[in-house]
């Protein structure tokens, strides 16, 4: 049985950009998505998360540039 993956909106603190993020229940990055319009955010199952911006992100998040955001 396969673990289910999370997935969350984060802005980075310096740039302002949104992004979908998906990682294992563990924390390892999965994928992501984005900058994303904040005007014209969707459900996070209707993104298409890449790994192509991994790196990027894997960097943020470890410097602690990003924070999660939460979308009502």
């Amino acid at each position: 049985m396969a673990l289910a993956s999370i997935k969350g909106f984060w802005r980075h603190a310096t740039y302002g950009g949104i992004y979908a993020i998906k990682s294992t229940p563990f924390g390892k990055l999965i994928g992501g998505a984005g900058p994303l319009d904040p005007d014209d955010l969707h459900d996070l199952d209707s993104y298409d998360y890449s790994t192509k911006i991994n790196d990027w992100l894997q960097r943020a998040l470890d410097n602690h540039e990003m924070y999660r955001v939460i979308v009502k």
